[in-house]
């Protein structure tokens, strides 16, 4: 069954936490797509390597979602 624990009434500290870990979490996320699949990066990286921060940083995103999740 669906856990809506997330929607119960927080105080404002712990309604923005949430969003931040959100935002952070989809940053990381991004950050992580961007590393893999953009050719055009500033940074002057071999594939392999960017290949593997991309994944790292998309694991990370994910360790952090849970945690967040555990939290709450």
């Amino acid at each position: 069954m669906l856990n809506f624990d997330i929607f119960k009434q927080k105080s404002p500290k712990q309604r923005f936490l949430l969003i931040l870990g959100l935002l952070m979490f989809l940053l990381y996320l991004f950050m992580g797509l961007a590393f893999i699949f953009w050719t055009r990066l500033a940074i002057p990286i071999d594939r392999p390597y960017k290949i593997a921060i991309g994944v790292f940083l998309i694991v990370y995103a994910f360790v952090r979602l849970l945690s967040l999740a555990k939290q709450n």
